[in-house]
């Protein structure tokens, strides 16, 4: 678990490495927080409107990397990691914890044929990451 957040050039540079490392990421909308769901559902498409192309799936679901809810449920959203992601993601943050809502979805999760490489708790600010990506990383250092 780390809990130093990547932010600005360093975020992009993990962007990078992350379309070269997997093919697919996640970010959660936590409906917990949806006290008008109708209304913050239009926002989350709105947000993702450009990117509905790369949208593999979206899930309702109880858990997933960084968290188990007891009773309520979010939505998680999957999407092919390519060229057009990848953009997106550098242009709507500039750290891994700015993905935290109300403002944006949370809980990035990137993975390389269904195994999480990289796995985001935003609201708790830390997150995991397979050691062989972390020090490919570092090396950018």
């Amino acid at each position: 678990m780390i809990n130093k957040n990547v932010k600005g050039k360093r975020y992009k540079q993990l962007i990078d490495l992350l379309l070269r490392n997997c093919d697919c990421f996640a970010f959660v909308a936590d409906r917990q927080l949806m006290e008008f769901e109708k209304e913050y559902h239009a926002y989350m498409e709105n947000v993702i409107t450009d990117m509905e192309e790369h949208l593999i799936e979206r899930r309702i679901q109880k858990e997933w990397e960084t968290t188990r809810l007891s009773e309520d449920t979010a939505y998680v959203y999957y999407f092919k990691m390519n060229n057009a992601t990848r953009q997106f993601l550098k242009d709507q943050c500039h750290s891994l914890f700015d993905w935290i809502s109300p403002e944006r979805p949370e809980d990035l999760m990137f993975y390389h044929k269904d195994k999480c490489i990289l796995a985001v708790c935003s609201h708790e600010k830390y997150y995991l990451v397979e050691e062989s990506v972390w020090d490919s990383f570092r090396l950018f250092s």
